[in-house]
């Protein structure tokens, strides 16, 4: 599939991506996309239907259990072939509708998506969450007729268009953000949540430990090399507190960087964005007991907010559409999430971007500031000295300006090595879907 750099594809206000707008607007936009489809034509049209699917769904090494549908993907089907994203995986994503003339929807809770066609015509079937693109070519049938793209048995060969890709191949029609693990000495598995879908570590993520990480965090230069950041459980990246340090993770996110950092690793975020999490200290072996990193200026030294009373937390959304996803891949109220030790004690308001909505309490001078978005909160019995039961926010995002920051309390990989095939736990499906929403596009006046 040839393809040419010119300017980057039309990113999109996906179903779930502006999550703090009410239900009202992300539903009217999302009628106006599915309303695209038929642009009012009397002609009867060919219809397809079927799932959007987690990266690497299509592929045959990757287990059963680790596929999963995900929800808010765009469907999109072009009669030209549409421009590539830019080489570099590095770019300020800002939401913008698909053209009113071009087919196009969003993929529901359960993944489904149904979207209607000018018969006996080719198209290049678009389907992207975040950076995770896949183009591949597709020819309509015949006037009135559906046709389901998912398998109708085991047997049947499964149309990869509708899986996420799983490795980075342009010239396929495949686009993947580039992604590096900072490994910390709490979590070092973590990359067995990402091998689970099929990505293969030195090709599809990079991955260094997070004493040997400096010189990348300290250069804006070196950090805009990835698109996302992940940073798992550990607290041995002493220069998180120096100055310049500090600042070039700030700016790296403003740009239009992902952190997405756990556990231990919380120093990732308080220090660039003390603004934003306080926290609590219930059990400690260098530092003070109570509450940590209040206010907005971090600790001067790394690890001070560490907690090393662990628990392992009843879970609940705060975040409709996670539930509504959930509700398709988990029947239950209550989520059992594994292996959390640190505790989100208090949020505070920031700036998150500019602004010029003068009726928004929360556009002030022309800059939007607010508290974190809460995805889940978690209950547990007698880890906490201030209370016999407490629920807390455990996984939190925020955006500034450009880029996003994601922090849980959990561990984002709490499996077991595995001895052989890994199946992700439900907690890693969750932080999987989470990635995903971390790379959507953002928009001005709304909290992402």
């Amino acid at each position: 599939m040839k393809r040419s750099f010119t300017l980057p594809i039309i990113i999109l206000l996906t179903l779930t991506a502006c999550d703090l707008a009410s239900d009202d607007e992300n539903n009217a936009w999302n009628s106006q996309n599915q309303n695209n489809s038929s642009n009012n034509l009397q002609t009867q049209l060919y219809t397809i239907t079927g799932v959007v699917w987690s990266p690497g769904a299509d592929d045959t090494h990757v287990l059963s259990e680790n596929r999963f549908p995900i929800p808010g993907a765009l469907v999109a089907a072009y009669p030209y072939e549409p421009d590539p994203p830019p080489e570099e995986r590095f770019y300020c994503q800002t939401c913008l509708e698909v053209p009113k003339e071009i087919p196009s929807t969003i993929s529901g809770f359960d993944g489904s998506f149904t979207l209607k066609l000018m018969p006996e015509t080719d198209y290049y079937l678009v389907v992207q969450k975040g950076l995770f693109r896949r183009v591949t070519e597709l020819r309509s049938g015949f006037s009135g007729e559906t046709r389901n793209l998912e398998p109708s048995s085991p047997a049947e060969i499964r149309f990869s268009g509708l899986a996420l890709p799983n490795t980075h191949d342009p010239e396929d029609g495949k686009w993947t953000p580039r992604i590096l693990i900072i490994v910390g000495r709490g979590e070092g598995f973590l990359h067995e949540a990402y091998d689970a879908l099929g990505l293969v570590g030195n090709i599809d993520y990079e991955m260094i430990a997070d004493k040997d990480a400096e010189y990348i965090a300290a250069n804006v230069s070196e950090l805009t090399k990835y698109s996302i950041i992940v940073a798992s459980c550990g607290d041995e990246a002493t220069y998180l507190s120096k100055p310049r340090v500090r600042t070039a993770l700030r700016e790296y996110v403003k740009l239009g960087g992902r952190l997405f950092i756990d556990d231990f690793a919380y120093d990732w975020v308080e220090q660039p964005f003390p603004e934003f999490l306080s926290f609590q200290v219930d059990y400690t072996l260098d530092y003070q007991q109570g509450i940590c990193a209040e206010g907005a200026v971090a600790p001067d030294q790394v690890g001070a907010c560490v907690n090393y009373a662990c628990y392992d937390p009843e879970g609940y959304t705060e975040d409709a559409y996670l539930q509504g996803w959930l509700d398709t891949v988990y029947d239950a109220d209550a989520l059992p999430l594994e292996y959390g030790c640190n505790i989100i004690r208090r949020m505070g308001e920031g700036v998150q971007g500019e602004c010029d909505d003068l009726e928004n309490p929360k556009c002030q001078g022309g800059l939007l500031i607010d508290t974190p978005k809460v995805w889940l909160m978690g209950k547990w019995m007698g880890s906490t000295q201030y209370a016999p039961e407490y629920v807390e926010p455990i996984t939190v995002s925020w955006n500034y300006y450009c880029g996003k920051v994601l922090y849980t309390a959990l561990h984002t990989h709490a499996g077991d090595e595995p001895m052989g095939g890994y199946k992700l736990l439900l907690q890693e499906k969750i932080m999987i879907y989470l990635l995903l929403e971390l790379q959507t596009c953002i928009t001005q006046e709304v909290v992402e």
